[in-house]
């Protein structure tokens, strides 16, 4: 075996190695589009939880008993346009729900830090949120 022969060969391999550890670290094309389809969900919780903060802002720092006054749009998933579930707790605590199709990358949804709030596994899930403070940003890392 020629030396030119080695090299196309360790090349290819190497190659093939690089192909097979993206797939096992970043996940599939198809799982990646369910990922993005899930940030997109969260990012329409993360407006709706913002209007719902400036709404209680208005409101005397009381949350709103339900979403009727919010636009149709700005309830529901934009994928599925299911409606979002809209749960008072408190004068100023609330949960919001949705269903997401996958697993948040790397993060576990009981006990986020800050950095975490809207990390999620797949299926139902509920965000606990407080209208008195700052809505978290929304991830962009998916």
């Amino acid at each position: 075996m020629s030396r030119d022969t080695r090299a196309a060969l360790g090349a290819a391999v190497a190659v093939i190695a690089v192909i097979i550890l993206g797939f096992r670290f970043l996940g599939s094309p198809t799982s990646q589009r369910l990922i993005q389809s899930d940030l997109r969900t969260v990012q329409a919780l993360n407006q709706l939880a913002s209007q719902i903060e400036q709404k209680s802002k208005k409101s005397n720092n009381e949350i709103p008993a339900n979403l009727d006054a919010f636009p149709a749009s700005a309830k529901q998933d934009p994928l599925t346009r299911r409606n979002f579930v809209y749960k008072p707790k408190s004068k100023t605590a609330y949960d919001l729900c949705a269903t997401f199709v996958a697993k948040s990358p790397d993060v576990e949804p009981q006990g986020n830090p800050k950095g975490e709030q809207w990390a999620h596994p797949a299926g139902d899930y509920c965000f606990s949120l407080d209208a008195s403070e700052p809505v978290p940003p929304a991830p962009y890392y998916f």
